[in-house]
């Protein structure tokens, strides 16, 4: 039976009374594919497919060609001429007799088939949008790949059998099966972030040990003289002490390096410590010497000054809200985001307002729109309830801005917001008289 070659007769399948599973297996039949074929090409058991094709002959739907096809898997077609038993050669013309045809039509070419069925078929290779291999071209059958998890193969093929006959198997979902992957390395990641931030406090414990034994008790001079030349790990444990000028001899020191900059960034508590090291913009370039020192509650006016100084006016924002930072590091951060914001171009200034949906505008007090950022935000669409809450709840929204809001569909669909919007005292007398 895996080399018969079911072929269909073209009758409509209205009057049969197929499952759904069967008119897949129909749909896939093109007189070219055996039942081995169909196999590979459905995904479906091969004695399945096989009692499939038996049906669909009997009820006249296929006819069935090719060596081991016999008279089981023919339908009754009442008294005639009866096929040659099992072990005898079927022929054309034996078909014929059958069906009540005239045999002699296939009697000529039948020399012709026999020899052909002799020699070597060389199968051609049908291409399929499934995800199931092409079919063998030899007797025993390449070896399938390994299948998928049972949970996405049960899935897929639940999905095949409800499928109609002109409808292709959907591959999407069998596409992501690495996401787990990803998952566990993401996982794996902040396990390693974690062990090496335990690491880094075992190691400054351990450095902190070192300096108690071996510094504490020594003069400043001394220390000062040692920070000096000292390298390794005792460089490393006389930036945990708290005088300014053993750690002025630090920088000093032509071994030093981010490490030890992060260290006294994070355990220094004198402003004239870290004063010193904002000196240097190739300390302050770094994130982690720049985040300790935001984050340092003795970080003064020049410190933040010089960390602030090349920071766009967004990036200012997000310091002045940051809740690691200390509350008087962020009202500080909000003067000078307020000072950036009178000197900034009228593109990042409404780049600011964008991408914080007004957030920013409570912290910008005494501050207002030029006509070039008042442009820029006219001339885009708005469907925000907090953005164009916060554009109405503050006082130097300008005339134009405030009339470009009237006339958005989200508006005049949402009642309060137009209530709110027509309150305020820079909202245009033309266009409350229009309301």
């Amino acid at each position: 039976m895996k080399t018969v070659r079911p072929k269909p007769l073209g009758a409509g399948t209205e009057n049969l009374h197929l499952s759904a599973e069967e008119d897949f297996v129909l749909a896939r039949i093109d007189g070219q594919l055996t039942v081995r074929d169909l196999v590979a090409l459905t995904g479906i058991d091969e004695p399945r497919v096989e009692q499939i094709v038996s049906k669909l002959a009997a009820e006249g739907a296929v006819t069935l060609e090719g060596a081991e096809a016999s008279s089981d898997y023919l339908p009754d077609v009442g008294s005639g001429p009866s096929l040659p038993s099992d072990g005898e050669t079927t022929s054309l013309a034996d078909f014929a007799a059958a069906l009540g045809m005239d045999p002699s039509a296939f009697a000529a070419g039948e020399s012709k088939k026999r020899a052909a069925v002799e020699a070597p078929v060389h199968e051609e290779r049908v291409e399929s949008r499934s995800n199931y291999p092409p079919p063998a071209t030899s007797e025993f059958p390449e070896p399938m790949p390994e299948p998928l998890p049972d949970v996405l193969t049960k899935a897929a093929h639940e999905e095949l059998i409800e499928l109609g006959p002109g409808d292709e198997a959907p591959t999407d979902e069998l596409i992501e099966v690495g996401t787990g992957d990803e998952v566990a390395n993401e996982a794996e990641a902040a396990a390693d972030a974690e062990e090496n931030e335990e690491a880094a406090v075992l190691k400054e414990q351990d450095y902190r040990k070192i300096y108690e034994a071996r510094f504490h008790a020594l003069p400043v001079d001394a220390r000062v003289g040692l920070a000096k030349l000292a390298h390794g790990a005792d460089l490393l444990a006389l930036c945990l002490d708290a005088d300014s000028r053993v750690i002025a001899g630090i920088l000093e020191n032509a071994t030093t390096g981010l490490q030890h900059v992060r260290l006294i960034a994070f355990h220094h508590r004198t402003g004239v410590g870290l004063e010193m090291v904002t000196r240097r913009q190739d300390f302050l370039r770094d994130l982690l010497v720049e985040r300790r020192l935001l984050r340092n509650p003795m970080s003064g006016d020049t410190v933040l000054g010089r960390v602030l100084a090349t920071k766009r006016l967004f990036q200012t924002y997000k310091i002045a809200i940051d809740r690691d930072v200390p509350e008087l590091t962020r009202s500080k951060s909000r003067g000078h985001m307020r000072k950036k914001y009178q000197s900034a171009p009228s593109e990042e200034r409404a780049d600011l307002v964008l991408r914080t949906e007004g957030r920013c505008l409570i912290y910008m007090t005494g501050c207002a729109f030029d006509a070039k950022m008042t442009q820029i935000l006219c001339g885009k669409p708005y469907n925000s309830v907090l953005f164009i809450q916060n554009l109405a709840k503050f006082s130097a929204t300008p005339p134009a801005l405030l009339a470009h809001l009237m006339k958005q569909p989200f508006v005049r669909k949402h009642a309060p917001l137009k209530k709110l919007l027509l309150q305020h005292p820079n909202m245009p007398g033309e266009v409350k008289r229009q309301q």
